[in-house]
């Protein structure tokens, strides 16, 4: 071993590789777990307003909740009707009397095949009518909010034509099928 003058200077070199060790091994992690929870805690603060009004919320919210379910238990969402023709038939007279309020003019009706959907019984009807563009929209509109649900499907809409000279107010006609689905667990249609 060296002494003197370089043996102090190897001492002291040994002496700052130890606390340089201590100081990776030791010093350095305590203070990265330090900032770490320290930016968790700041987290946990901002979080704090934000979960106070949420819980001021939480007796609206269960009230709304409960609003909704008994609104949801008494709305009827499949088709009446004891065979797929009965149901097909109510859902004919229940579209005629949306067309009707609107002033849409019904050209045809083709029942469409019923379906089994899982655990339902999709009935469709395919209608042609016609009528001006705000007739048609508002049509569609009362589908669209009818009880039971409706669904649209295969819309098109076409411009009449019309001979030269007859007046531009002219309407529209449209194609669309609309299905509503009836309770699957009654018996299904008889041949």
């Amino acid at each position: 071993m060296p002494t003197g003058r370089q043996g102090r200077l190897l001492a002291l070199c040994l002496l700052f590789v130890a606390l340089g060790g201590v100081y990776l091994v030791v010093v350095s992690p305590l203070l990265d777990l330090y900032a770490e929870r320290a930016a968790r805690l700041e987290d946990r603060r901002m979080l704090l307003p934000r979960l106070r009004a949420a819980a001021g919320e939480l007796p609206a919210l269960r009230a709304r909740v409960e609003q909704l379910r008994t609104t949801a238990g008494t709305r009827k969402i499949t088709l009446e009707g004891a065979s797929d023709a009965l149901a097909a038939a109510a859902l004919q007279s229940r579209i005629e009397e949306l067309a009707a309020s609107v002033g849409a003019t019904i050209g045809s009706t083709e029942s469409l095949p019923a379906e089994a959907r899982s655990g339902y019984r999709r009935i469709g009807l395919r209608y042609v009518l016609s009528g001006q563009y705000e007739t048609l929209i508002k049509f569609l509109a009362k589908l669209e909010a009818a009880t039971p649900p409706l669904v649209i499907d295969n819309l098109h809409i076409h411009g009449v034509l019309r001979r030269p000279g007859t007046p531009a107010a002219a309407g529209l006609d449209a194609g669309l099928d609309v299905y509503g689905y009836r309770d699957g667990e009654k018996s299904v249609a008889k041949p």
